[in-house]
């Protein structure tokens, strides 16, 4: 007589083949992942390249580059004769169209070189940014978005929580480099002895005749530089790094019609302040205008574990911002020879000081990039 053999599995030798199931799932999974990631971190560095072509050629066209943003008229009232132009934004703060000081950046003068010369068409330069002939400041522009950051397409509303309603800005991850100087301004707050490595101003005193702010980098408020300004190397100087987009609409960040530090401006960003460096985890390294409304609707706790910490003062001003990405452990950065380097998190500070200042001579070696 034939035996019948009835072979199955043991529930030894079925749990053991989930559990090998499962690792090589969680293995693909991962693998899969991180080649989005990666292919999201290249399409962010393509539209670096792009943004480095534009503005060769705008200083082609212009025999310079554009400034950080214009700013009219001349003379800062508000802040007690220690704050310059540039860095109050009467929208945010009041809540007042009317009020607007701020006109068009950087960003909006390099749109045709961008390709989109219907979108710069849209806008009236004579007038301030929040005029609401200027509606074309929320409309988003793929090459100013990096496709890593998941917070992007939420709009910043510009003096929401003071009542303004309808004055919209999409969100952009590039902001041009004005310098990393330090937070003083020769002339101003210090003596010149004591204010090393501060920003400049032309016209004394602040409240009345000042006109240009500018740092050690590639832009100002109201200032524009050449690459003929750059001592210490094109291939070696940092134009425009990238940035987080705000987490909320109260978050001016990444706003890339706006000219301010925060939304498409980075300053601040050296060696002598907390915002050194890619990515800092410091809860006062970005002082923004808002950062009391954030904290007070989602808590220092929750900005901290997104990484965009802010800095909550009694009277707040746009005067800081570091570079950030949703990148693992780095950064994408344009040179201003249009190359685009991939700066990790623990890069040496005073080297990254170094690439982000037009004439320092500083030394920088061969490459500063790692990959």
């Amino acid at each position: 007589m034939r035996r019948r053999y009835n072979y199955a599995f043991t529930l030894v030798e079925l749990l053991i083949a989930i559990a090998i199931v499962g690792v090589l799932g969680a293995m693909l999974l991962t693998a899969v992942g991180q080649s989005r990631e990666s292919a999201r971190r290249l399409q962010c560095g393509n539209n670096l390249r792009q943004i480095g072509l534009a503005l060769h050629s705008y200083h082609d066209a212009h025999r310079c580059l554009p400034p950080a943003v214009i700013w009219s008229p001349i003379g800062e009232p508000l802040g007690g004769g220690q704050l310059p132009i540039g860095v109050l934004d009467r929208v945010a703060l009041r809540g007042d169209v009317s009020q607007d000081r701020i006109y068009a950046n950087w960003v909006i003068m390099l749109l045709r070189h961008l390709e989109e010369a219907s979108l710069r068409d849209r806008f009236d330069t004579r007038l301030p940014v929040a005029h609401d002939a200027n509606r074309a400041r929320s409309e988003e522009v793929a090459v100013m978005r990096c496709p890593s950051d998941a917070f992007n397409e939420v709009h910043f509303q510009r003096g929401f929580s003071h009542g303004l309603a309808n004055n919209e800005y999409a969100r952009g991850n590039y902001a041009i480099n004005v310098g990393p100087d330090a937070a003083c301004v020769h002339g101003v707050t210090n003596s010149d002895e004591s204010c090393v490595g501060g920003f400049f101003v032309s016209g004394l005193p602040l409240q009345t005749r000042n006109q240009q702010v500018w740092g050690s980098g590639l832009a100002g408020v109201n200032r524009s530089f050449r690459f003929g300004d750059v001592q210490d190397g094109l291939s070696k100087t940092v134009v425009v790094d990238e940035i987080r987009s705000g987490i909320d609409p109260l978050d001016p960040r990444g706003a890339w019609a706006l000219g301010q530090l925060g939304s498409s401006i980075i300053a601040r960003h050296g060696s002598s302040d907390d915002a050194s460096g890619p990515n800092p985890a410091y809860d006062d390294s970005d002082e923004i205008i808002g950062c009391r409304d954030l904290v007070a609707k989602l808590g220092r706790a929750q900005l901290r574990s997104q990484g965009m910490g802010c800095y909550e003062t009694a009277s707040e001003a746009n005067t800081q911002c570091g570079s950030r990405s949703m990148h693992p452990g780095g950064v994408n950065a344009l040179c201003c020879d249009g190359s685009v380097h991939y700066l990790v998190d623990q890069i040496d500070r005073e080297l990254w000081h170094a690439i982000h200042t037009r004439g320092g001579g500083e030394s920088v070696g061969s490459t500063f990039s790692e990959h």
